[in-house]
């Protein structure tokens, strides 16, 4: 299916791995020219690579989103490779574990307020008035699975995630006119070098995993890419404000 996403600019903030490289290779496998963000420069350059050797027109840029600056200068970098950036896919970085809520600290949640609210709020301050201007816009917000807590590996971070969603939500209300759309989605379990990591430090396994999912296993980064690029496209323009999970049907939950 040719989505008529070619000549498309995006900024995938936070996708030079796991399921944002996966985001970042799909839509420039689709023609879209991708400036990707991440906070290591050997996994950016590493990506950057990997997209330019299949054909993809491609940027990297190492910085931190959870400041004004940091996001002005990834749609800034974004406008000097390409010009304005008509799709945003915001995909935030994991935040640091503990082991119960008496261990959060008040730093913990002010860093995720930045990291998962705020940084989706100066990325779209920096872009929405070109989308308005161009009456074309697409928002990804990559959150998480924010109906169903993690009640038994205290998650600071959910709080704010559920913010992103709303500001989404809201941004979706107030920006359709302009035909601009926004939704957020909310991933189970994927198989990454992250969600490896991730498990690893929570003392579980892939298996274990696996067989709390009806499909029995983990879902493939490519999965979540696939509905990203159709929700980039056209003929997704009138799905907006929603939270769409991608969770092998693991939630239990009816909507």
């Amino acid at each position: 299916m040719d989505l008529k996403l070619a000549g498309k600019i995006a900024l995938v903030a936070g996708g030079a791995r796991g399921c944002g490289l996966a985001i970042s290779q799909e839509l420039a496998r689709e023609g879209v020219k991708v400036l990707l963000t991440g906070r290591h420069a050997d996994i950016v350059e590493a990506a950057v690579k990997a997209i330019r050797d299949e054909g993809g027109v491609v940027e990297g840029l190492v910085g931190e989103m959870d400041s004004e600056a940091g996001a002005r200068a990834m749609v800034q970098r974004t406008r000097e490779a390409f010009g304005d950036p008509g799709i945003l896919v915001f995909n935030p970085p994991s935040p640091r574990l503990v082991d119960s809520w008496e261990n959060i600290d008040l730093e913990d949640y002010d860093d995720a307020h930045r990291k998962f609210s705020m940084a989706l709020v100066y990325l779209l301050r920096e872009m929405v008035p070109a989308m308005k201007a161009n009456r074309w816009g697409r928002v990804i917000n990559v959150s998480s699975i924010v109906k169903t807590p993690h009640l038994h590996s205290p998650m600071y971070h959910h709080n704010m995630r559920v913010a992103s969603v709303s500001i989404t939500k809201t941004l979706s209300f107030e920006m359709a006119r302009f035909g601009i759309t926004a939704n957020s989605i909310s991933p189970g379990a994927f198989r990454s070098a992250l969600s490896a990591e991730y498990l690893n430090r929570l003392g579980q396994s892939e298996a274990v995993v696996e067989m709390h999912t009806p499909m029995q296993r983990m879902g493939l980064p490519e999965e979540m890419a696939g509905l990203v690029a159709f929700l980039c496209s056209d003929r997704a323009a009138f799905i907006s404000g929603e939270t769409i999970r991608v969770d092998g049907g693991a939630s239990v939950s009816l909507f």
